[in-house]
């Protein structure tokens, strides 16, 4: 059933009474940095990833002496491990889909709902509802299911229900929809190239499935799409987060949307780089907006913005007016869900669940040579090398599939980015029967992320891949690392992201069992 912010007539008398000050105060969401003074007067904080009791504490002192509690947000786009440390731990988005069990979809959300609620959050900004129509797009791999529409709603739907269906709101991203285009949000806006008929079929289909299923909010990303706008005086088509077309036009009139509109984070370059941050933020609030992802709680920020408003580029009417969504979303959520009620969570229950996700997503993408599943014996010698990228900090994750290996074969020796040249020797010197290469490329800032870069690309060169010593490949957070190097490496398997359950699932596609 939609969702819709109800309404509260009592609530307008106090917005009538409200001063701009606090009014401003009312829209955004700023985050909670660990060891400075907790935002007061928000209607929503941002919790940065930590522990259930050090969220939990700071929760409680964002909420002291409060008449009116704030929503504590946080990024659950899959499960409770993205935010909380030593909760369960799934996969991805995409692996979700990849495990072919809508239930465990379902059950990721009913786990991160409760393990995020018991540690005093309210409120995720996720699932991504992207859709990959490029595999070089710098933001979406696995964050999203993938290419299919279908597929998007049915995973992610059943994702949505079980994170509303235990309490925990939880909101569409990135509207129009990102994953056509190479640009990064964090470094310019993109563009989402579609035409109007083939949006309406794709994104456009997805958000009108998920707005129909009820899910709370969305979240608009700094992606312009030109078929639904126009361009401003210079010739360039807006992000969607400054444009009236898209919240108001397409968004709310068009899609039927009626919850709150939340917007991807204010520092990124293409929602700041766009206009200048403060007529930004007032343009996303005339366009239809009700809160600012990560707007400052200073002085700044009121002083910045009385003068925006002055200038015309913000009306008190429409402060007043996003002020008063705000208020009445919270006020209904803390209505339905009385504040330190604790949801009754079965810990083993939903590390099976877990599991199963994580080792049913593993999959060989590729066997070109028939080399899988790898012949084993006592004598088997394998040289577990690992192209590393100076952009994540996965070296753990390696050292975990070595020692997985190191419990099926004799002889493991690991080799982190040892370079071209020193794997042309291992290849060429007959001393291991397999060359295991474990790709942790995660991509940065405007990178694309179906190539590797770096340190991982040099480690390409020489073409010891070619030799004497057969080679697999694992892709773990790079989904299209097969399709960009399918020319170069015979056997892939890719994993859709990396839990402490994947090593079993990678060990049983490698030896068949």
């Amino acid at each position: 059933m939609k969702y819709k912010i109800k309404d509260y007539p009592q609530l307008k008398k106090r917005i009538a009474s409200m001063t701009i000050e606090e009014l401003l105060k009312t829209v955004i969401c700023p985050y909670a940095e660990q060891g400075k003074p907790v935002p007061r007067g928000t209607s929503a904080v941002f919790v940065h990833p930590t522990t259930t009791d050090n969220a939990r504490k700071t929760a409680d002192m964002i909420n002291e002496n409060r008449e009116d509690r704030a929503l504590i947000a946080s990024d659950m786009e899959y499960g409770p491990g993205n935010a909380i440390v030593g909760a369960v731990e799934f996969p991805s988005m995409r692996a979700a889909a990849e495990a072919g069990d809508v239930e465990l979809a379902y059950q990721m959300g009913v786990c991160a709902a409760k393990e995020a609620i018991n540690a005093g959050y309210h409120w995720t900004f996720g699932p991504c509802v992207d859709i990959i129509g490029n595999i070089n797009n710098p933001i979406v791999t696995n964050r999203s299911v993938g290419e299919n529409v279908d597929a998007i709603i049915k995973y992610s739907g059943a994702y949505v229900d079980g994170l509303q269906e235990n309490g925990l709101i939880a909101t569409l991203k990135h509207f129009p929809g990102d994953g056509y285009s190479s640009d990064d949000q964090h470094v310019t806006t993109s563009v989402n190239p579609l035409p109007c008929e083939e949006w309406d079929n794709t994104f456009g289909k997805v958000y009108r499935d998920l707005i129909e299923r009820g899910v709370m909010a969305i979240m608009p990303g700094h992606i312009a799409l030109p078929a639904y706008d126009e361009p401003d005086e210079n010739g360039l088509y807006p992000p969607a987060t400054v444009s009236q077309n898209m919240l108001t036009g397409l968004l709310k009139e068009k899609l039927g949307f009626e919850g709150l509109i939340v917007s991807d984070a204010v520092n990124m370059g293409g929602f700041c780089g766009y206009m200048n941050l403060y007529r930004a933020s007032c343009a996303f609030l005339e366009a239809g907006g009700d809160c600012l992802l990560f707007m400052f709680d200073n002085e700044e920020y009121l002083v910045e913005m009385k003068r925006c408003m002055e200038k015309g580029y913000l009306s008190e009417e429409t402060l007043r007016n996003r002020a008063y969504r705000m208020l009445c979303f919270c006020k209904e959520y803390f209505e339905k869900h009385p504040v330190g009620k604790k949801l009754e969570y079965n810990r083993e229950e939903a590390e099976f669940c877990a599991k199963e996700m994580a080792q049913k997503a593993v999959k060989i993408r590729s066997d070109r040579m028939g080399l899988l599943p790898l012949k084993r014996s006592p004598e088997t010698r394998i040289a577990h090398v690992v192209l590393n990228s100076v952009w994540t900090d996965d070296l753990h994750r390696a050292e975990e599939i070595t020692a997985k290996l190191a419990q099926y074969v004799n002889t493991v020796d690991c080799f982190p980015d040892p370079g071209g040249d020193k794997l042309c020797e291992i290849a060429k010197s007959g001393e291991y029967d397999y060359i295991i290469c474990s790709v942790l490329e995660d991509g940065a800032y405007g990178m694309n992320v179906a190539k590797l870069c770096g340190p991982a690309a040099r480690n390409m060169m020489c073409g010891w891949m070619r030799f004497n010593t057969p080679v697999v490949f694992i892709g773990y957070n790079n989904p299209y690392f097969g399709e960009t190097y399918a020319h170069s490496v015979d056997t892939i398997i890719n994993t859709f992201g990396f839990t402490k359950y994947t090593a079993d699932g990678v060990i049983q596609k490698l030896f068949g069992e």
